[in-house]
């Protein structure tokens, strides 16, 4: 016999005579042994005998144990119905042996694995109700514990998953208890003196108010909140506070309110302490603010800016850092200026227009066209802030002209690759130069260049590269604003997705999957069958990657398909930290809700 029957041997002569615990572990040992041969599906029910064996002898933990080792050789089986089908079984038994043993959390997590592995939509909404139940369940334990910001943390998710499944009033109900219990959390934080719990409970608060529609009491939340980080010496989180909370009173018109705490935001800006890098940005945009309201502060906050991008520019000088020295010279002439010290702005933008314009002429001498139009670029922009539009625009145009003459060079010499990324920048160039027809028509171009190295690649059978390329045609039509040819960004970034597929790269077939999702919600929300098809693809790959940012993205985009916004800015809200190379377009696909409610 082999070693793996005798394990099992062993485990059935256990099991008889009365050993459970050493049957259990032999069934697991077995397990281990079959998973290591890549026999997952027996593995899998191995681990489901010995989990059951510790449930039926008090070994709970053992018993969750074996349960995710099972799901995890479930999932090694692949994008199988049947084995996500055990995966929602196991998942939602063990959930129920965790409520029964008040493991509320735990059980919340085995629910929402089983809403994650869930076919419909229906199995879905009820695992991802029966997790709320159980968060709720654990809030009311923390709420008698007086661990207000728990209770708080756990009521929002709770809150957002009711509003997800289509229960708004039960959602409704959640918010007002969380908002109760954040309140009482700033009071007996004041009590105690603990300024930042105070001011962080109070824009929890605030948070879930705004959330409920009550805005003008969610602003005075805010500005209670960001004095409280005042008081705790938080002046950058206290700005930041302010700022949300003249926005909110600018929503609601309240020019007076509003501008009390922009001027408040402002001065706390002032009052910050830091690195240089952090604090320069703050203090530019005190200035501002202060500019907005006429007051004189704002010369203090462009003067103070001005000498702390001085410092970073001597210190990247120091440190050879030529293009982060330009960098800081521009903000620190730029803070001149709004300073009102005109002339000493004029010098330091001479210095860096010179260097621009003598690194255009040194790369010309040598025949370096791309460095050249580089530099011409970077020349342009400089004088475009200095307010010498004419000149700007002059060397702008050079530069695009000469990235037009790289384009078509590497055109004749079969060099498609180069020529695509040469007339990309000549489209970004004539962006700036406000040609909308010569942007439209050299993003075109890019996009045919970069269809004909994909076609190149794919007759060297080098897919890899060749998939890249057929992204690239997508990325370049999409840029040219065309519905046309947002036709065939969407077929290109399809062929792109189900190539990357292909070749195993998953992130990659993610993001172009993603991007169809995207343009196709915006220019086709009538497509709901396509919609919910992509978000099917996306949900296959992330199961399979188990990556949380994937599984994630798919949970708002299942609500945001639902076209319920609230849900899904709650959604978006919960899942944003994991979400944040992504968080600016999510928010669009969001806004889009709003914009398609009120059209109704």
């Amino acid at each position: 016999m082999t070693s793996t029957e005798e394990l099992l041997e062993k485990a059935k002569k256990a099991v008889t005579s009365g050993d459970k615990e050493a049957a259990s572990m032999f069934l697991a040992q077995a397990a281990d042994a079959f998973s290591s041969k890549g026999a997952y599906s027996a593995a899998a029910k191995l681990y489901e005998q010995s989990a059951q064996v510790y449930r039926q002898i008090g070994k709970t933990q053992q018993y969750y144990d074996a349960i995710e080792q099972a799901i995890l050789m479930l999932i090694r089986q692949g994008a199988k119905p049947e084995a996500y089908s055990e995966i929602v079984r196991l998942s939602a038994a063990a959930a129920k042996t965790a409520e029964r043993a008040i493991e509320f959390k735990r059980a919340a997590d085995f629910y929402f694995r089983a809403a994650e592995f869930s076919a419909t939509e229906d199995s879905r909404t009820e695992f991802n109700t029966r997790a709320a139940d159980a968060l709720e369940e654990l809030a009311d334990k923390q709420e008698e514990e007086k661990n207000f910001s728990e209770a708080v943390t756990l009521l929002k998710k709770v809150g957002r998953l009711y509003y997800a499944s289509g229960d708004n009033d039960l959602g409704a109900r959640i918010d007002d208890r969380a908002q109760r219990i954040a309140l009482r959390w700033a009071e007996a934080s004041k009590n105690t003196g603990d300024f930042l719990s105070a001011g962080n409970a109070l824009a929890e608060a605030a948070q879930v108010m705004q959330i409920r529609g009550i805005l003008s009491e969610a602003a005075r939340a805010m500005m209670e909140a960001a004095e409280l980080y005042e008081a705790a010496g938080l002046f950058e989180k206290a700005g930041n506070t302010y700022d949300a909370a003249q926005e909110a009173f600018q929503q609601q018109r309240l020019t007076g309110a509003r501008k009390q705490a922009l001027l408040k935001s402002a001065e706390a800006y002032l009052k910050m302490e830091g690195a240089p890098e952090v604090l320069a940005p703050l203090l530019v945009k005190a200035g501002g603010m202060f500019a907005e309201l006429g007051n004189v502060k704002a010369k203090w906050a462009y003067k103070r800016a001005g000498e702390l991008f001085g410092t970073l520019a001597a210190k990247a000088a120091k440190d050879n850092e030529t293009d982060a020295q330009k960098d800081y010279l521009r903000h620190q002439a730029m803070c001149l200026k709004l300073w009102g010290l005109k002339k000493e702005s004029a010098t330091i933008y001479q210095q860096v227009i010179d260097y621009y314009l003598t690194q255009s002429q040194t790369e010309a001498k040598k025949g370096n066209k791309e460095q050249q139009a580089v530099s011409l670029e970077e020349l342009a922009d400089v004088l475009s802030e200095t307010g010498d539009v004419a000149t700007s625009r002059k060397h702008l145009q050079s530069a695009l002209d000469i990235y037009v003459s790289l384009a078509e060079e590497k055109t004749v010499s079969a060099e498609m690759e180069d020529a695509s990324k040469y007339y990309s920048k000549a489209a970004d160039c004539a962006d700036k130069l406000g040609d909308s027809e010569k942007h439209f028509l050299f993003h075109k171009l890019a996009s045919e260049r970069a269809t004909d190295a994909a076609s190149l690649y794919e007759s060297m059978s080098v897919p890899e590269v060749a998939t890249v390329w057929v992204r690239n045609a997508g990325t370049e039509a999409l840029n040219t604003n065309d519905p046309e040819m947002i036709e065939k960004a969407i077929v290109f970034f399809r062929q792109s997705a189900e190539g990357f597929k292909r070749i195993n790269e998953s992130d990659d077939a993610f993001e172009d999957f993603f991007q169809v999702f995207e343009v196709t919600f915006d220019k086709h929300p009538e497509a709901r069958d396509q919609i919910s098809a992509l978000i099917g693809q996306m949900e296959e790959i992330a199961k399979s990657t188990r990556k949380k940012y994937m599984l994630s993205l798919v949970t708002v985009l299942r609500v945001i398909e639902k076209g319920d916004y609230t849900a899904a800015i709650l959604t978006l809200q919960a899942k944003e930290e994991d979400l944040l190379p992504k968080r600016d377009r999510l928010r669009k696909l969001v806004e889009l809700l709003k914009v398609r409610k009120k059209a109704t």
